[in-house]
């Protein structure tokens, strides 16, 4: 197909998805693969405001040590970010958590949570280098948690939208909480814990639930967890939702709203989900059946049936590609590979749908053992598969956004970021050699809106923005527009969307 058959083509498709757009809960869904060779990644998130990378969390490699890993502009890095000293290599353990400062385009600081080589649970602070694609390798340990058995670590961390750092902790390990420790508020296991990691160590948040004189250690924030697996922020309504792995029987997802001044009891042991599972004798309240005794009960929860075993929390969508998605919550079953969605309403999970074959990415490709979900920095959804995957969630009829093009003999490739965007698109152009190439920005009518570039361009890495005007100066409006990249051997074509 010649180029400008296969503009015409893209244009009047566009017109046709914007003139359906409207439908509520129609848009359809899919995954494209945006990287692939990886080892066992856990976990996939974005610097505040990065919309160029995204950082891959290895749980465990060569060597045994965890790795993070940069995907910029499109383009897995060789280099790792950082490389861990050797881990434990039980099968929940390794580097499980990761999280950028808030201030992390002026600290550097970003903090991570693994497993050192005797099991035992660290989270310490590590910075960026000179290179803003190496950070420094020795780091400042702020926590560290001593671990009985090889199972139940969490390893989840997040900063909430109050600027502290919550800190996931599973019960310890084993099965059944055997030394009861999530009910204990003496221990900081079966805990999610929340510190002020603003100065060089951590310190207490002084409204914390347990803080001072209040029985309890000062660090934790909510109790009566198992294994709590990927817990998030809701960006938007700053709500944080947790999946906690069950025993044997049941899956539960918990629900805290903003507003909680913290304290929550989710359960455990006393209860897997919502049914009984066993006494315990350091519960606050003296007894896991006695009047009164709080308990905060799931959102929602499902059982051990269809080969399902293990929660993997998600996130809440809150990103601009997918409107009619704003508020839906997305999570999965790790044994069973399911993906599933719902609306948080109330504290309830509601509008349950099966997302997995929706989901199902096309080429042959396969989603299969679920570790976790992630978001960049525009708030768009990731799933990272054990076997060495990460695909990001996406429009259906819209995976020309992402781009596959073959590079071709030139190995030039075009990167649009972030997309969609508000007030400058940027437009990263590698050449593999030299080339008079022409980049030119349509709207849905085929019209030219823009030239961007129209010349001889040197080999390597280029960076160019179209800031959303005309040549006269006019703002173009929102909508739908494409970006030709013309050469002297081929050309392509991306989609973008400019957002108000």
């Amino acid at each position: 197909m010649s180029l400008p058959s296969r503009l015409a083509g893209l244009l009047a498709c566009a017109a046709l998805v914007q003139s359906v757009g409207s439908a509520r809960a129609a848009t359809p869904l899919t995954t494209v693969r945006v990287a692939v060779g990886l080892t066992r990644p856990v976990f996939v998130t974005a610097a505040p405001g990065d919309t160029a990378r995204l950082f891959i969390v290895e749980q465990r490699g060569s060597g045994n040590r965890g790795r993070i890993k940069i995907v910029k502009h499109g383009v897995l890095l060789a280099r790792s970010f950082l490389t861990t000293d050797p881990l434990s290599t039980g099968f929940e353990q390794g580097l499980l958590g990761l999280a950028f400062a808030p201030d992390y385009a002026v600290t550097g600081r970003f903090y991570i949570n693994y497993t050192r080589a005797d099991g035992t649970t660290i989270v310490a602070r590590h910075t960026v280098s000179a290179d803003p694609d190496s950070a420094n390798p020795v780091g400042v340990q702020i926590l560290t948690v001593a671990q009985p058995f090889d199972n139940h670590n969490g390893g989840w961390l997040g900063f909430g939208p109050d600027g502290y750092l919550y800190v996931a902790l599973g019960d310890g390990g084993s099965g059944g909480d055997p030394d009861d420790r999530a009910q204990n508020l003496n221990t900081l296991l079966g805990k999610l814990l929340r510190l002020d990691v603003s100065g060089a160590t951590y310190a207490i948040p002084p409204d914390n639930p347990f803080a001072g004189a209040t029985p309890g250690l000062d660090e934790i924030w909510a109790f009566g967890l198992r294994n709590p697996w990927r817990p998030a922020f809701d960006r938007a309504t700053g709500d944080l939702v947790i999946a906690d792995v069950g025993q044997g029987q049941v899956e539960e997802i918990d629900f805290q709203p903003a507003s909680s001044n913290g304290g929550e009891n989710y359960g455990w042991r006393c209860y897997e989900g919502s049914n009984f599972f066993s006494e315990s004798a350091t519960i606050p309240c003296g007894s896991c059946l006695a009047a009164g005794c709080p308990k905060i009960s799931p959102s929602y929860e499902y059982d051990h049936t269809l080969g399902r075993c293990s929660a993997t929390g998600g996130y809440v969508y809150r990103g601009d590609s997918i409107p009619d998605l704003d508020g839906v919550y997305f999570f999965a079953d790790y044994c069973a590979g399911t993906i599933y969605s719902g609306r948080l309403l109330g504290g309830a999970l509601t509008d349950f749908r099966d997302r997995t074959a929706e989901l199902a990415p096309a080429g042959g490709l396969d989603i299969g053992s679920i570790t976790s979900f992630g978001e960049d920095a525009g708030g768009e959804l990731y799933i990272c598969d054990q076997e060495g995957e990460v695909f990001k969630i996406v429009h259906g009829d819209l995976t020309g956004v992402e781009n596959e093009a073959s590079p071709g003999a030139s190995g030039r490739r075009l990167f649009l970021e972030p997309v969609p965007f508000r007030s400058e698109l940027r437009l990263v152009l590698k050449m593999g050699r030299s080339e008079r190439v022409r980049l030119d920005v349509f709207d849905v009518q085929g019209r030219r809106v823009r030239t961007i570039l129209d010349g001889d361009v040197p080999s390597g890495e280029h960076v160019l923005a179209w800031d959303g005007r005309t040549p006269n100066g006019t703002d173009a409006p929102a909508g739908i527009y494409f970006v030709r990249l013309q050469g002297e051997e081929r050309g392509e074509v991306l989609r973008a969307v400019r957002m108000r």
